[in-house]
């Protein structure tokens, strides 16, 4: 933070009385000034100090304004830095401007034009603080409306698609409950054809909590272990790994993890979580699935010895408009973390390429069971 009325101002030069006239003039006129008598001190003080301006003599020892002007620049690319010199060699404020200058004085010069240099410097530092300031701000917005009309779409699709899906589940489930109310199986297929008609009421069941998770409705949460919902999808996950020959293991909590759920909705995350590390993942790999509670917190990890995650994904990956060059992420995860998200918990992921990830869902323990 500048400490000066109009701002912080580092001035160099090896001739000490120019040096001192120079510091005076800038803190009457209210600059914080820092005063440095050659380029070398002039760095330290730049890298130590907040600094709006630069000014510096061009001829000095060791090393030139010049070469202190490509040093400051290099640092941060944005500091204005005036240059000061007694001899009007125009090649050399051709050549000083062309290299970043921001302006170029001759000595003698008056305390007005010494005054007004400096404030044009500092002004325009400001403009650019407020500009880097804006563009991050816009990059921001952009990016959230770029999420939200993703996720709006994501929506829309998944509705559409739930009621693809749903309209045949019923059919099939009604035909088969015909089938058994008229004596039309055979005795060995009975148990089968309940078994259908079973799975088709659970996948109705799924469709329509997934349908008021999407429309922003209230869908039945219910106060259960979360470790009897991991133990129902064990069977499935086997069967997810069984082709990459994968080894699974599962380390589950000692004692009852309670909270309020929507069982079927979570069994869906869970096995996007788990289909993500098997996508990931080279035959022979593992993968661990793990409960536990902290503080208050149940937590669920899954953990694999996959490809990993490059550093530039890793924040990306719950976007919905967001695809790796291997195209391994796509909606599955942003559905994931919203399933998350309904049931007040957190998601983060860990992960370094050719390390393997894990990710972490935290859900909060014993709520209200009255939801």
């Amino acid at each position: 933070m500048n400490m000066g009325k109009y701002g912080s101002v580092l001035v160099v030069d090896d001739e000490p009385t120019v040096l001192e006239a120079s510091s005076l003039l800038l803190k009457e006129y209210g600059y914080n000034v820092t005063s440095s008598p050659g380029a070398e001190d002039a760095v330290r003080r730049f890298q130590e100090n907040s600094v709006d301006v630069v000014v510096t003599d061009i001829v000095m020892p060791s090393v030139s304004g010049i070469d202190l002007l490509r040093q400051i620049h290099d640092i941060n690319p944005t500091t204005p830095v005036i240059l000061m010199t007694a001899y009007a060699d125009m090649e050399k404020v051709l050549g000083a401007i062309k290299i970043g200058a921001f302006d170029f004085i001759i000595k003698p010069f008056t305390a007005e034009l010494f005054v007004h240099s400096v404030e044009k410097a500092v002004h325009y530092n400001k403009l650019m603080l407020m500009e880097k300031d804006y563009k991050h701000l816009l990059e921001e917005y952009n990016q959230e409306i770029e999420t939200l009309v993703a996720e709006r779409t994501m929506g829309l699709m998944s509705l559409t698609l739930a009621d693809k899906i749903r309209n045949p589940a019923a059919v099939i489930g009604l035909t088969c409950r015909r089938m058994l109310e008229k004596n039309e199986v055979p005795e060995l297929l009975i148990p089968k054809i309940n078994g259908i008609v079973k799975e088709a009421e659970k996948l109705d069941d799924i469709v329509k909590e997934f349908q008021s998770l999407l429309k922003n409705k209230k869908s039945m949460f219910r106060y259960e272990d979360v470790n009897e919902v991991v133990d129902s999808i064990m069977p499935i996950i086997e069967n997810m790994v069984t082709s990459k020959k994968v080894e699974v293991s599962y380390k589950r909590s000692d004692s009852p993890l309670k909270v309020n759920i929507q069982k079927n909705l979570f069994q869906i995350a869970l096995s996007h979580l788990v289909k993500n590390s098997v996508d990931a993942i080279n035959e022979g790999g593992k993968i661990s699935i793990s409960t536990r509670e902290s503080d208050n917190i149940c937590i669920i990890e899954v953990s694999d010895t996959g490809r990993g995650i490059s550093p530039e994904d890793i924040d990306k990956i719950f976007n919905p408009l967001f695809s790796s060059k291997d195209k391994r992420f796509g909606m599955g995860l942003p559905l994931v973390k919203r399933i998350v998200t309904e049931h007040m918990g957190e998601i983060d992921v860990e992960s370094r390429p050719g390390e393997g990830a894990t990710f972490r869902i935290k859900l909060p323990l014993r709520w209200s069971q009255n939801i």
